[in-house]
């Protein structure tokens, strides 16, 4: 496993590997925004469920705001950690908006919904603005744009 971390001028917190990047910005507490870019073959292990462990426990419940419009795909274990994650923390989180670029990743976030068990607390959108209206309700000041770094 090899990918860097580091925090962003903006604050934000980046995870990369030659293939894939998670990019946390969080812009209000309890609110987190996840830009995923490439593909997660499981390179990053455990780690990006990590970043999210100490906004759980300074502000959950989380809302969190998932883009995967540049993803291109996660294999089986990453589906299956993130599946397992959500069902864990299910309690944690006041909800989880997804949004998914290609057909290939909204049926992954679907199956990830489906098999975590939370039933509507997994949201996955077709059309982005939907999902931005829900970012807007959680941070009216937040701009999904893509960070400098």
């Amino acid at each position: 496993m090899s990918f860097k971390r580091e925090q962003l001028e903006d604050g934000s917190v980046r995870l990369s590997s030659e293939r894939c990047s998670f990019i946390y910005q969080r812009p209000r507490p309890g609110v987190v925004f996840l830009r995923i870019v490439g593909q997660d073959k499981g390179e990053f292990g455990y780690a990006p469920m990590d970043e999210l462990r100490e906004d759980i426990c300074r502000y959950a419940p989380l809302e969190l705001f998932i883009e995967m419009e540049e993803s291109t795909g996660a294999n089986l274990p990453v589906q299956e950690a993130w599946t397992e994650w959500f069902n864990h923390h299910r309690s944690n989180l006041k909800g989880v908006s997804i949004l998914p670029r290609s057909k290939f990743m909204h049926f992954t976030a679907e199956v990830v919904k489906f098999f975590s068990r939370t039933g509507e607390l997994i949201r996955v959108y077709l059309d982005p603005v939907p999902f931005d209206e829900a970012l807007q309700r959680a941070a009216p000041d937040f701009v999904r744009h893509k960070p400098r770094g």
